[in-house]
């Protein structure tokens, strides 16, 4: 049976085996800081992998494609297929499938772009947001005050607002920078609208990676470093969850916190141990 006591002390020594079918991985912050991988990482992925669990990788990054996140991950090591990372952009963009084609305009990175022109939505810059039927916002590395501008107006003007995610923060090798959340924060209290949110913490994501992994929840566990994100992502999905402290959540952040995860670890290689 799964372990259901928080674990507080520096790794899981003489506790017991953890017995999921599938195992849901964060990147930014469990995986890899920045351009470095977390120590321990690739042997911990190699070890679930080795005891026939299956992997999908969840991640709110949107400035990505899921090619891409491949190839970097390949580049540090550990080789993941495209077909089993899920980022927000494309979660944002498989959502979408539902909703009536038309303009959008983009706050992101190529990652999101492309993932809503494979969709058939028509992806327009700042001169055609006017006309834009939804504004989907993500992280954006070159915002400019004129595109935030351009977004807020078309909001105002009637497009549908639909944000990847919420982080606030993200972490790098250099610390914890602002992220997609801080964004949509800003276009928010500028328009008075709340956007669509489709990654973590919302549920949906979480359920889109149990359809391709074809588990039950019950069977699967969830492993993230941010406790407002990851964790919570995971509890509202009905999932095992698991915080590794090598992210943005410290164990100071847990006793604060509302939000309890069903186990903690000092890092994703831990797991090569549990599992």
């Amino acid at each position: 049976m799964p372990l259901t006591s928080n674990v507080w002390g520096s790794g899981a020594i003489g506790m017991s085996k953890l017995d999921f079918d599938a195992f849901i991985l964060d990147l930014d912050g469990c995986i890899y800081s920045g351009d470095s991988l977390i120590p321990g990482s690739e042997r911990a992925v190699s070890s679930l992998r080795a005891n026939g669990k299956k992997i999908l990788f969840l991640t709110n990054n949107s400035t990505n494609t899921s090619q891409g996140f491949s190839e970097k991950l390949k580049g540090l090591g550990i080789h993941v297929p495209p077909q089993s990372i899920l980022t927000s952009a494309v979660a944002t963009a498989i959502y979408m499938r539902r909703l009536q084609r038309g303009k959008v305009f983009v706050v992101g990175e190529s990652g999101l772009k492309n993932a809503l022109a494979a969709e058939g939505f028509e992806v327009v810059d700042e001169g055609g947001a006017s006309k834009a039927k939804y504004v989907v916002s993500g992280l954006d590395r070159t915002l400019t005050y004129r595109k935030t501008a351009a977004a807020c107006s078309a909001i105002r003007g009637g497009a549908k607002y639909i944000a990847t995610n919420e982080d606030p923060v993200f972490p790098s090798e250099g610390g914890l920078l602002p992220g997609a959340g801080s964004i949509a924060c800003m276009i928010a209290t500028a328009t008075g609208r709340r956007p669509l949110v489709i990654g973590k913490p919302s549920k949906r994501m979480v359920e889109m990676g149990l359809e391709m992994l074809g588990t039950h929840r019950e069977r699967t566990a969830m492993v993230g470093d941010t406790l407002d994100l990851d964790v919570k992502a995971a509890k509202r999905a009905g999932l095992f969850s698991i915080l590794v402290l090598t992210g943005v959540s410290r164990r100071a952040d847990v006793e604060r916190s509302r939000v309890k995860p069903d186990l903690i670890l000092e890092s994703v290689s831990n797991l090569s141990d549990l599992a």
